[in-house]
């Protein structure tokens, strides 16, 4: 199994490159661009951006944004560029766009974007040539080579990084749009931003410091297994980056997983030997999070047996934390914290419907 995530290739003119990066440390005050982030050349042809299909060049800054699949429509909106088309995603309302998303671009930009028809077999290409877009960019998803090559007929295409439905980190992926829209310097104030309001709750709660936890999902009725997160999934990253760290049993999920998957399981039988201070999960439906801790098994685990507990079965949550933006962690972060502090004073939380 693959653990570190790739890094796309950006390249732009040597000089640009150098002005660009020089601008992007002094606002962010951080070190050089890492994992899934992009490097940069090309200043006569544009922005040339390698990837799992191959290699896209953007001739000029994007002004027209189709923003496919999950987490691309935050972070293009958040550098300043309104997409002009999404498709609806996990955690939407019935408004058909995430809620933190509907408030910043409403707020920002006064209107939003149009909602691309559902279709069955793979991406709606007629409506997105509709839109006339000058960049395509769909790096959450599962985009195939001929969808790539039917995509970028229309216009300029960025799939996936390294491989399908893996997004890399939220930073990487900021970093790679920042890139794509030539907006480098906001990209990295931006993670900058986010950094620093996760470092500030981490400082507001000393009581994480050391604590254990487990990131998992919900038992299905009649289930054997606890689903269970490796170590480089997102949900586990953010609580680890809040001062927790991930349970000793890390290893041993890490050792059953399979391919390249993000999640294993662990046997109820053998869930007595994996230690944890608190328990974080998302699940189906507000009654899955109560079967689960009420399951006969489950219910004398050390973190449910206390009351250590958060779990997520609001759609909007649970996509917050689980594909993370520079703009829904600002939405779920306060309330993912004050979830996790009440849950360490044995008050847990099962949310949602």
């Amino acid at each position: 199994m693959t653990h570190a995530l790739a890094r796309p290739k950006i390249r732009r003119g040597a000089a640009l490159v150098a002005a660009a990066v020089a601008a992007a440390l002094t606002l962010a005050g951080c070190s050089a661009p890492e994992e899934n982030s992009g490097s940069a050349a090309a200043a006569t042809d544009g922005v040339v951006i390698e990837h799992a299909h191959g290699e896209t060049v953007i001739p000029e800054k994007p002004t027209r944004i189709v923003a496919l699949g999950w987490m691309t429509p935050d972070i293009v909106a958040a550098l300043g560029t309104n997409p002009v088309g999404i498709e609806e995603v996990w955690g939407a309302d019935e408004s058909g766009y995430q809620p933190w998303f509907e408030d910043f671009v409403t707020e920002e930009y006064g209107d939003t974007p149009e909602i691309i028809p559902f279709v069955e077999d793979g991406p709606n290409y007629e409506a997105i040539k509709e839109l006339k877009p000058d960049l395509i960019l769909s790096l959450y998803s599962g985009v195939t080579d001929i969808e790539y090559d039917r995509l970028s007929e229309i216009a300029p295409t960025i799939p996936y990084i390294e491989g399908p439905w893996n997004p890399g980190t939220w930073e990487g992926m900021t970093r790679t749009i920042g890139a794509a829209m030539s907006e480098d310097a906001k990209a990295e104030e931006l993670i900058g931003e986010t950094e620093d309001l996760i470092t500030s709750l981490a400082d507001e709660h000393p009581e994480f410091d050391d604590k254990t936890f487990v990131w998992g999902l919900t038992l299905n009725e009649g289930g054997t297994d606890l689903g269970v997160y490796l170590e480089y999934d997102p949900r586990v990253r953010i609580t680890e980056a809040l001062g927790f760290t991930s349970t000793s049993a890390m290893d041993s999920f890490l050792a059953s997983a399979e391919g390249d998957n993000w999640y294993t399981g662990v046997s109820l039988e053998k869930l007595y030997d994996v230690p944890a201070d608190l328990f974080a999960a998302w699940g189906g439906s507000a009654a899955e999070g109560t079967y689960t801790v009420e399951n006969k098994v489950v219910s004398r685990w050390d973190p449910i047996a206390n009351g250590s507990y958060v779990i997520y079965a609001d759609d909007a949550e649970a996509s917050a934390i689980s594909a993370p933006t520079v703009l829904s962690l600002q939405y779920i972060l306060p309330k993912y914290v004050d979830d996790l502090a009440a849950a360490l004073q044995g008050k847990p939380t099962i949310a949602g419907k």
